[in-house]
């Protein structure tokens, strides 16, 4: 059976038992479809207008593409959304004369001859994903959320074994070797200035996101290793700004929302550092939220360079988080959504601002065979933009640390300027490129 015929025999399906909203949402290469069957009203509307926002955080740019050919009606509120979206540049799909009609009559015009076939058929060049609900992509530890709701059916628990231990364990030592080769004198320490090309789009203030070389996921026994470096460079600010955030690990909770949800420091011990997290995890078939305890050992080169090495020392599962019957599983039991997680991070201070540098490593369960083929393309865009959020939100947090370091010197630098015979323009010039 087609894909299309399986759909249209689906949606068919769900109007003859209700006509409350049924909507799929596919993310292909250029656009992101949503497929609409049902009564559309004032709060399907909104609802898929939250889904649109927050999966354009996740994908990046795609153009939105909205299927009606399933819509029995729509409320008049409704309307105004459908048009709206439309003259903001989405395209309307139509393959029924019904639905044709359904969308001129709300348009007020015309639809183009060429929007259902050439749409659907752009729309299909990659597999459909299905949800029925909001799409939730939080940081690193929806890795392999999206492999759980790939479909309606239930993923059996996972057991963390001894053997996938092992593998991950030597996986860090190679991840290790490598670092250390880095930070050798003579070594390369910053991956951003092996390539050009990469060097010159981070420079342009451009945030490269890229696999690690080799196998991505990289199937090991019983389980998956995800691994990914990111860069960004941050203008006009120095090395410290960037640990006073990094390190501030009481604070992550409000840096790295909403993934993040408690989070505090145990113990330090000069660059030695002990911490907690607690990451949320959340969809319509799945409540959960990991408690983690961290360890993270810091290193500064010289005067311009720092490092820093991180990882999990325990990772539990909470299932039900937040209802009444929340509880904790045991280690290496549940989901096994993540495993265990590794963070490197490397700054590097030049004249103008610094190079930020991070690579997240995670072990996960298994994909299992029959979702795999569907399961890896997403996957692998959910984990490039987990760390890509997480370098935009690191900067976010630099950036205002800096703006409120700045703002409580200000009476005391500006009384200091009134007092200098420094030229007004050369004064000006000190709060230049701080936003």
């Amino acid at each position: 059976m087609s894909c299309g015929l399986w759909r249209a025999l689906y949606f068919a399906k769900a109007l003859m038992k209700n006509q409350t909203l049924q909507y799929y949402m596919h993310d292909g290469p250029a656009a992101f479809r949503f497929e609409l069957a049902g009564h559309l009203n004032l709060e399907g509307a909104l609802r898929l207008s939250q889904d649109w926002h927050t999966a354009s955080s996740v994908i990046g740019d795609r153009r939105l593409i909205v299927d009606i050919t399933f819509l029995t009606s729509v409320d008049d509120p409704a309307r105004v959304f459908i048009a709206r979206w439309y003259r903001e540049g989405a395209r309307l799909v139509a393959s029924s004369s019904d639905s044709r009609a359904l969308a001129e009559s709300i348009l007020g015009e015309p639809l183009p001859e060429a929007a259902g076939d050439t749409l659907d058929a752009a729309a299909s060049e990659r597999t459909w994903v299905p949800f029925h609900t909001s799409l939730l992509a939080s940081a690193v530890n929806l890795l392999l959320l999206f492999a759980a709701v790939l479909f309606p059916v239930e993923m059996k628990a996972a057991t963390l074994k001894s053997q996938t231990v092992a593998a991950w364990d030597d996986y860090l030592q190679t991840v290790n070797a490598n670092l250390e080769e880095r930070v050798r004198p003579g070594g390369s320490f910053l991956w951003t200035l092996e390539d050009p090309v990469r060097a010159g789009k981070v420079r342009n203030r451009e945030i490269v996101v890229v696999p690690a070389p080799g196998p991505n996921p990289k199937k090991v026994p019983g389980g998956l290793i995800h691994h990914w470096i990111g860069a960004v460079f941050l203008s006009n600010l120095k090395l410290n700004d960037i640990l006073e955030v990094t390190r501030d690990y009481d604070r992550y909770k409000d840096f790295y929302r909403p993934s993040v949800v408690e989070s505090k420091v145990i113990a330090r011990n000069g660059p030695d550092d002990k911490f907690s997290i607690l990451l949320m995890n959340k969809s319509l078939f799945l409540k959960t939220a990991l408690d983690a305890d961290c360890h993270a050992i810091g290193a500064r080169l010289d005067e311009r360079r720092f490092y820093s090495v991180s990882r999990t020392a325990r990772v539990q599962e909470i299932e039900d988080y937040g209802q009444p019957g929340e509880h904790m599983l045991p280690e290496g039991e549940g989901g096994g959504y993540i495993w265990a997680l590794s963070t490197i991070a490397r700054f590097e201070q030049t004249d103008d601002g610094v190079y930020v540098e991070f690579e997240a490593i995670a072990l996960s369960r298994e994909i299992p065979a029959a979702l795999r083929f569907v399961a890896d393309p997403i996957v692998r865009r959910v984990s490039r933009n987990s760390l890509l959020a997480s370098l935009e939100q690191t900067e976010e947090a630099v950036r205002g640390n800096f703006a409120k370091a700045a703002s409580a010197r200000l009476p005391a630098d500006a009384e200091q300027m009134r007092s200098s015979s420094v030229p007004p323009s050369l004064k000006a010039s000190a709060f230049a490129g701080v936003r």
